[in-house]
């Protein structure tokens, strides 16, 4: 008889503790256990996407939608290498996908409802390093002219653009801020980031000015938020993006534009500006330092480029 191994590798049949719910009644499960954790509506919505990717991807290959039935084999070959092969998937995308799967099958198992969690072992796929695109200076005052100043639209996408370059907000907390957030005695803002995180932002001089003044413009209205709509309502994402890609065809910018890209701008001239390493992760609300790196290296040699071209010692 042959000696059964002693090493679980997460392939073995799901053996149960108690009665395990069907697929879609797990999900819902762990969609409620991350409510009382207080996730975010964007972190549900995103976990309920990836479960729809699993499940497509399973149903493309004739894998029953069996919670019982799968395998950590499944998930790496039916799953992940088919994702990459077949879907094209970047590897950034399959490990987002990849931790709500481990945050999932954690909850199974420690609820009782499944023995063995699948995504333990496998290993997190490697990214590749994009170049992190930012706009100049000529391309920032660009933008900042092609703002019609007659307008209230033009006054408020002024000043969200400034508000970009000088605090390197997200888009999701851009949209977030309401008016109690503009501290101008303590020339601070508070900003509402991912995972209902909050820090303080400083107010330079110059931004305080330009806020003052697209106030004296926005007036009252019935909503806190501060940038809004024509209709008086907060302004969303949606309108943001298409107001900065608007912004760039007319001032003949072809780089992107997004949030996302003046956030990337923020950083690279509080480092070119001599802004340390650890105030900048404090500002920017990253977790880790792994970004902060990325930005450091990339444009470390820019601050390189200036000392040589500016060298007291060069220049005697």
């Amino acid at each position: 008889m042959t000696r059964k191994k002693n090493i679980l590798d997460g392939n073995e049949p799901q053996k149960l503790h108690m009665e395990c719910p069907n697929f879609s009644e797990a999900i819902e499960l762990f969609i409620k256990d991350q409510k009382l954790k207080n996730r975010t509506p964007r972190t549900l919505q995103w976990h309920r996407e990836n479960f729809r990717a699993l499940k497509k991807a399973l149903q493309e290959q004739n894998i029953p939608w069996e919670l019982k039935s799968l395998t950590k084999n499944h998930l790496k070959h039916n799953f992940i290498l088919y994702s990459m092969e077949n879907n094209n998937n970047k590897a950034t995308t399959i490990n987002n996908r990849m931790k709500t799967f481990q945050s999932f099958w954690k909850f199974l198992c420690t609820e009782g409802y499944l023995a063995t969690n699948i995504t333990v072992g496998i290993e997190k796929l490697r990214e590749q390093k994009m170049v992190i695109v930012t706009l100049d200076e000529s391309e920032i005052k660009a933008m900042f002219k092609a703002c019609n100043l007659k307008t209230f639209t033009g006054v408020r996408d002024l000043t969200m653009m400034k508000t970009l370059i000088d605090t390197g907000m997200r888009l999701q907390e851009l949209t977030r801020v309401v008016m109690e957030d503009i501290l101008f005695r303590e020339n601070l803002i508070k900003v509402n980031g991912k995972g209902q995180k909050q820090r303080w932002i400083p107010l330079s001089p110059e931004l305080k000015r330009v806020i003052k003044e697209y106030l004296a413009v926005r007036g009252e209205s019935l909503t806190e938020a501060l940038f809004i709509t024509l209709d008086q309502r907060p302004i969303d994402r949606r309108t943001v993006q298409d107001r900065l890609a608007l912004l760039a065809k007319k001032a003949g910018v072809t780089k992107q534009s997004s949030p996302h890209i003046w956030r990337h701008t923020f950083a690279k001239y509080y480092i070119l500006n001599g802004g340390d390493p650890f105030s900048l992760k404090k500002i920017l609300g990253h977790s880790n330092w792994a970004m902060v790196h990325r930005y450091v290296d990339m444009f470390g040699g820019e601050i390189k480029a200036q000392h040589e071209k500016a060298s007291p010692l060069k220049n005697l």
